[in-house]
């Protein structure tokens, strides 16, 4: 609060800004969906998260729980794998820009794709 007379000094606003800023680049980039088909209404949820200017890493939920986890050179080669109650999941993206393209198999079978924009990207 400042008082009658009394100016308010503005060198606490560049600190702030700058870690507004990058709280805000640090956020990954997600989407959320849920499975179709004989998957359906398991809750999957993929991130990607570039915000320390290294490679990409990408993470993949299902059913509320880490399924697959790894870096982008893996994800657009030949894809990262995990399991879901002996189910194979394989997730293999394409990198457009800004723009993930990515693809969810289960048991071999195509059941999951989603873009995931990541700003600045």
């Amino acid at each position: 609060m400042s008082r009658p007379g009394r100016w308010i000094s503005p060198a606490w606003l560049l600190p702030a800004m700058l870690l507004a800023a990058v709280t805000a680049q640090a956020a990954p980039a997600c989407v959320e969906d849920t499975l179709p088909g004989r998957l359906a209404d398991a809750p999957v949820r993929l991130c990607v998260d570039a915000a320390d200017g290294s490679a990409p890493r990408y993470t993949l939920w299902l059913a509320d729980a880490e399924r697959i986890a790894g870096e982008e050179d893996a994800v657009v080669g030949t894809g990262l794998q995990g399991d879901w109650y002996g189910h194979p999941l394989r997730l293999h993206c394409r990198a457009e820009g800004a723009v993930r393209r990515c693809d969810l198999s289960v048991d071999g079978e195509p059941a999951w794709n989603a873009d995931v924009v990541i700003p600045n990207g």
